[in-house]
């Protein structure tokens, strides 16, 4: 009985460790920081790209005022609707044998959806599909069409 207790309880410990560990991860870097480039499209129509911001400065200014730290995992309330889409790109990984010069093609690494007149988000990634509440200046930001337009 004292072994399964013993088990139960490294199993538990081992469990939560992992899991606070992963969230702390995902807040501190969910790797946006690396974009090179963001198109801009509605959620209507996400082939159709409004904008793109490739500017390295702009890509950063943009990341930055994401206040990333800032988020909070919420669901968006049934009745949001979705308004826009900010697909993130960034070049792929040099592996051995390749020259840093050479021009990789751009990947896409992660997505965000906005909702429309809502101060929550979706963020995409090849792992993982999460939903925020941001800063209400961060929504306005997200949400306001004269940013989109570089």
């Amino acid at each position: 009985m004292m072994k399964k207790v013993c088990m139960l309880l490294i199993f538990v410990s081992v469990f939560l460790f992992g899991c606070s560990n992963e969230k702390k991860d995902l807040k501190e870097d969910p790797g946006l920081d690396k974009s090179e480039k963001i198109e801009v499209s509605s959620e209507e129509n996400p082939d159709l790209v409004l904008s793109v911001i490739d500017n390295q400065d702009e890509v950063s200014e943009f990341v930055n005022t994401l206040e990333i730290d800032k988020w909070r995992i919420a669901d968006a309330p049934s009745t949001s609707t979705k308004e826009y889409m900010y697909k993130m790109y960034q070049e792929g990984t040099v592996t051995l044998g390749e020259k840093k010069t050479d021009k990789k093609e751009l990947k896409q690494i992660a997505t965000i959806i906005t909702y429309k007149d809502s101060p929550y988000i979706e963020l995409r990634t090849k792992k993982l599909h999460l939903n925020f509440k941001v800063p209400k200046d961060v929504a306005e930001y997200l949400s306001n069409k004269e940013n989109q337009k570089h």
